[in-house]
């Protein structure tokens, strides 16, 4: 193959590399989510039908100092928030709940249903982002629960900050889960009898198109960016020597 052929064959590869690994690993959340206030006992209390999971914990919310906290909380009704001291990726992730328990496709303006998602995957590669991590959070007296966090909260646990973790609940797990998550629960010695999840679930849902769009949007843009600019860069080093 000839220099000019490779030069913008090689560009194109290692912008697809690049463009790839951002659209992956890139979570463009934050663009889209306000700065609110902390929710305290109090607003929880005035506006019970609301549902507060996953905003900004106040600093009256009921705080777990251990795993003997999470196991007297009560399944979906108690508001509760935690700073972990440690963190630990479980390799287990659930469909998270925003998203369709079924592949759809779309055809000349007509979609079908396809191929039903696995509720649970042990990959760590997810495409399209439509499941959740299971982690276990270790907690101020070192002892583990089964938690599903925000990405930015996991990030900042795992560089040694103090974190205080939006307002979650207990939630169940599949069988299909507990199943893959029993190892390593035995390992630390964590309960499987619920998970503290800390994501408003109405916001996901409303925005995990545009979230999906957007990564796509700036991964393309990032591509069609290195793929020119490489090429160029090459022709007038490859040019340089020939002169």
């Amino acid at each position: 193959m000839k220099k000019t052929n490779i030069i913008p064959t090689a560009s194109v590869l290692i912008a697809l590399v690049c463009a790839a690994l951002l659209f992956i690993n890139w979570n463009p959340e934050a663009l889209f989510q306000s700065d609110d206030p902390p929710v305290s006992r109090n607003d929880i209390e005035q506006n019970s039908t609301a549902d507060f999971t996953g905003s900004p914990a106040g600093a009256d919310i009921s705080q777990l100092n251990g795993a003997e906290d999470f196991e007297e909380t009560n399944f979906e009704v108690e508001y509760v928030t935690v700073e972990p001291v440690g963190i630990v990726p479980t390799g287990v992730s659930s469909l998270k709940p925003w998203v369709s328990h079924y592949n759809t496709h779309t055809y000349k303006g007509r979609t079908t249903t396809g191929s039903r998602r696995a509720e649970v995957r042990t990959s760590s590669f997810d495409l399209l982002g439509n499941y959740l991590p299971y982690y276990l959070l270790e907690l101020p007296d070192h002892t583990y629960i089964l938690a599903q966090i925000p990405q930015k909260s996991v990030k900042a646990i795992e560089q040694g900050e103090s974190v205080t973790l939006p307002i979650g609940q207990k939630i169940g797990m599949t069988d299909t889960a507990r199943n893959h998550l029993s190892a390593i629960c035995e390992e630390y010695e964590a309960d499987m009898d619920g998970v503290f999840y800390a994501f408003d679930s109405e916001w996901q849902e409303e925005h995990h198109s545009t979230l999906l769009l957007v990564r796509f949007g700036v991964a393309a843009l990032l591509w069609f960016v290195l793929a020119v600019g490489l090429t160029l860069a090459g022709w007038k080093l490859f040019k340089s020597k020939e002169g």
